[in-house]
């Protein structure tokens, strides 16, 4: 599978939702939050890794790319696995069956998230229902008063 077929059938995906594609990433913008999912390249290989996450309107980036990062992952390290083998292109899984195997994941994973979340409020409680903060910026912790 190449990139374009991949950057293609996440077209597919995220377009009709209303997410629109710059380059590597798709963003939807809300009143309150911008939502953002990236695309990354691996620096080891045609893998790719598939980002989301938040950016919280009005608040500075002071060099971030979303102030709320998640990555397309499983819990279950057997889900897990195969999400990697899935984005990793240069695995011998045709490209229909890559697609089969992956959309379950990105809905039921990703864009269930990103889709649940609209607003800042909604935000905080999710963020306020993880087990840590420790992976959420000190910019984003000072914001919403976090400890």
């Amino acid at each position: 599978m190449e990139k374009k077929e991949i950057v293609k059938y996440f077209d597919e995906i995220f377009k009709p939702i209303d997410f629109e594609r710059r380059g590597n990433s798709w963003k939807h913008e809300g009143k309150e939050l911008e939502k953002i999912i990236h695309l990354q390249k691996s620096r080891y290989g045609n893998t790719y890794y598939l980002n989301y996450g938040f950016i919280i309107k009005g608040l500075e980036l002071n060099n971030l790319e979303m102030h709320i990062y998640n990555r397309l992952a499983s819990l279950d390290d057997v889900e897990n696995d195969r999400i990697q083998k899935l984005l990793n292109l240069e695995s011998n899984i045709s490209v229909e069956q890559r697609k089969i195997e992956l959309t379950p994941f990105i809905y039921e994973h990703l864009l269930v998230e990103l889709q649940s979340i609209n607003t800042k409020k909604e935000l905080l409680k999710r963020l306020k229902e993880r087990p840590h903060i420790n992976d959420i910026p000190l910019i984003v912790k000072q914001y919403f008063h976090l400890d």
